[in-house]
């Protein structure tokens, strides 16, 4: 009966020294991850193994063995576990280390930018009519579905497109494309706004020309004649031209014409020309036309040059100003119905007096 108690006793003994390693066998080694998070403690040799537990960054961990296939047998509470070995390191690491920021990808950047874009959308109180100006190396611009580079490309467009804008962010427009009713976004680099008519008022001897807004630079007002209507025919870009039709025949008719001249860029007024530049400007009327020239002045003291042609089989009123850079034209010139092609002193003075209400506005 001792004998089988000693026996006993000695199984015991061996089956826990099997169970359970040596203290004096095992290896200190410490946890040394990356990105400064603790390390999984699994109960197999595989990522799909059961986690038992977690070791922090710089933790003590008593190593058994490195088995071949990257994974270390540690001693953990008392029992057998695994860790991956490539998380280990012999020497306790001095500091946790700071997490690296994530660099963004091209396409991450371009989303980012695009949210930003649509929270900032704000619609027009007024559409704007657009024409496109696409890049001189491609020769067309992306209509998108969203206000960015990341948003789906609806169609492309070239030059000269008309568009209608109805909204707009700090970069891009929305637009409506008339030719197919399709919404979508253009880059404000790709577009010229074009100037817009604000409308005729009725008063009570005459018609207001409204406010004609010329490319967000200035407002340009004046009273129409009476018995005239206004009909603009082009707004492109920095041109305008409009026809102020006569309702009765046998009226001479107004054209308008408003359009940039680098030569004048830096002319504030027609008054501001020397005489010398006033005569150059005189004689490109008279290279073309036997003209009278005379000056006059609108009631907000714009100098306006006069120029008369007459002799001829046909007679016109030339009268010009300068503003911002901008060459301003008004011409009178008979109906091409009427029997007298001459212009009377009367017709010449009304165009005259059209004129006088005439003012520059600087646009807000």
């Amino acid at each position: 009966m001792k004998n089988r108690l000693i026996a006993l006793a000695l199984a015991a003994v061996l089956l826990l020294a099997l169970a359970i390693p040596a203290c004096a066998d095992t290896i200190t080694m410490y946890v040394y991850t990356e990105n400064g998070k603790s390390l999984n403690v699994r109960d197999g040799m595989s990522t799909s193994a059961k986690v038992i537990g977690t070791i922090p960054f710089g933790g003590k961990v008593d190593t058994v063995s490195e088995h071949a296939n990257h994974w270390m047998e540690i001693l953990y509470k008392g029992q057998t576990a695994f860790v991956m070995s490539r998380f280990l390191v012999e020497t306790k690491p001095a500091a946790k280390p700071t997490p690296k920021p994530t660099e963004k990808t091209d396409r991450e950047k371009e989303l980012e930018e695009l949210n930003k874009q649509l929270r900032s959308l704000k619609p027009l109180a007024d559409s704007v009519n657009l024409v496109v100006r696409p890049s001189r190396v491609s020769g067309w611009v992306n209509f998108r579905v969203g206000p960015g580079v990341a948003a789906a490309r609806i169609a492309s467009f070239s030059d000269g497109k008309m568009l209608q804008a109805i909204g707009e962010t700090a970069k891009w427009y929305q637009a409506i494309d008339p030719e197919t009713n399709r919404t979508g976004f253009i880059s404000k680099n790709y577009v010229t706004v074009q100037p817009r008519l604000m409308g005729v008022t009725a008063t009570n001897t005459s018609e207001q020309l409204g406010s004609l807004n010329v490319n967000g630079k200035f407002n340009l007002q004046c009273k129409m004649p009476q018995d005239y209507t206004l009909q603009v025919t082009n707004m492109m870009g920095t041109q305008i031209n409009a026809n102020l039709n006569p309702t009765m025949a046998g009226k001479p008719k107004l054209y308008l014409s408003i359009n940039f001249d680098e030569t004048y860029a830096d002319v504030a007024r027609l008054n501001d020309l020397s005489a010398e530049d006033l005569a150059v400007l005189e004689a490109s009327f008279k290279e073309m036309n036997e003209v009278d020239i005379s000056y006059t002045e609108t009631s907000h003291g714009t100098k306006l040059l006069v120029a008369r042609e007459t002799g001829n089989d046909t007679d016109f009123v030339d009268i010009l100003s300068i503003y911002e850079g901008y060459f301003i034209e008004f011409v009178m010139a008979p109906d091409e119905n009427a029997a007298d092609k001459t212009l009377t002193d009367a017709q010449v003075q009304m165009c005259v007096d059209f004129l006088s209400d005439l003012d520059f506005i600087p646009a807000t």
